[in-house]
């Protein structure tokens, strides 16, 4: 088992030119923790990543691994090993010479290199393939050699950039369960970069999402999912509609006084008909298998989003209400 090391990012920036890529970013990963960085394209959670392993530079603020200050520290003398969306596999060389690449370059011997490449196959259950060409395997074998090339130099530090994005609906989800278990077998600290909301929940002991550069909130997948801070986050994190209008609000929620300086959020799921409650008029309703995702026009050009298992035609006027309405920071 690796040893556990937390991360600490204090006051972190990075700016491309006129472009700030991360704003005043402070973070702390205990050790043994599977962080996941949450986040649309572009919001920064790649560049963050990117700090932490090495391969950029802040313009501002400090990284320490442990108790080593690696702010200035390149890639190679860092505690870390980074999983690639793209796999950045060998395609001259058979499965274990990649895996045991890595090690070779840290100066370890060829027959200790092998050793430990064919150790950390095993852990991913490819132990049977080391002799075969990397380009011969499908593609979540090839991303199950990335992660063992990743634990093979027995790093402190795993970092994912969106490691499975590449893999069909399926694989990705059989994948998640597995990569879980073995972080939780192996104890590495781990950071994990994903743009999928169902990824980071299933997988992470804590997340932080991001937006623009910036973290606007990090805790708990329960705690995220059941208590967004703010509007972005309800939205991006379990497709909640926002409802600004307070009159609207209020009957959609049942709630006399809506809070001072909030807007509600409701998730689709929560959008119920109902005897009493806000008049609407169903836009569309599309077929999605275990439900219908159902636009229904609330007046004034706003509209919220339903997850309802029966057939309503367009252009019915219902009356919905919503069983668990939460109130966010706009």
């Amino acid at each position: 088992m690796a040893d556990r090391v937390g991360i600490q990012l204090q006051n972190v920036s990075v700016r491309f030119g006129e472009t700030l890529a991360l704003d005043d970013v402070t973070l702390d990963v205990a050790p043994g923790e599977f962080f996941s960085l949450l986040g649309p394209s572009g919001c920064g959670k790649t560049t963050l990543l990117r700090v932490i392993g090495g391969f950029e530079r802040p313009t501002a603020g400090t990284v320490h691994i442990g108790d080593r200050d690696v702010t200035a520290s390149r890639p190679q003398d860092r505690p870390t090993a980074m999983v690639f969306q793209s796999y950045a596999l060998f395609p001259t060389m058979t499965v274990v010479e990649n895996v045991a690449y890595g090690i070779r370059l840290r100066g370890v011997g060829k027959r200790d290199a092998h050793v430990r490449a064919q150790r950390a196959l095993g852990r991913v259950g490819l132990e049977d393939l080391g002799q075969r060409p990397v380009t011969q395997l499908s593609g979540g074998q090839q991303q199950r050699v990335a992660l063992a090339r990743a634990l093979a130099v027995e790093p402190n530090v795993l970092l994912f950039d969106e490691p499975l994005s590449n893999l069909d609906v399926a694989l990705r989800e059989r994948t998640r369960r597995e990569l879980r278990l073995l972080q939780r077998e192996v104890g590495h600290t781990s950071v994990y970069v994903t743009h999928d909301q169902e990824e980071a929940l299933g997988l992470s002991d804590r997340i932080a999402v991001m937006e623009k550069g910036r973290v606007v909130q990090v805790d708990t997948p329960e705690m995220l999912y059941d208590a967004p801070a703010t509007a972005y986050v309800a939205s991006f994190l379990g497709g909640a509609s926002i409802v600004d209008d307070p009159l609207a609000a209020s009957t959609l929620s049942g709630t006399a006084e809506p809070p001072s300086g909030k807007v509600l959020a409701v998730r689709p799921a929560s959008i119920q008909p109902a005897e009493a409650g806000l008049s609407a008029t169903v836009v569309s309703s599309q077929f999605l298998g275990d439900y219908r995702e159902v636009v229904l026009d609330i007046g004034a050009g706003r509209t919220i989003r339903a997850h309802w298992t029966i057939p309503v035609p367009e252009g019915k006027g219902v009356t919905v209400v919503s069983t668990d309405p939460k109130w966010v920071s706009p």
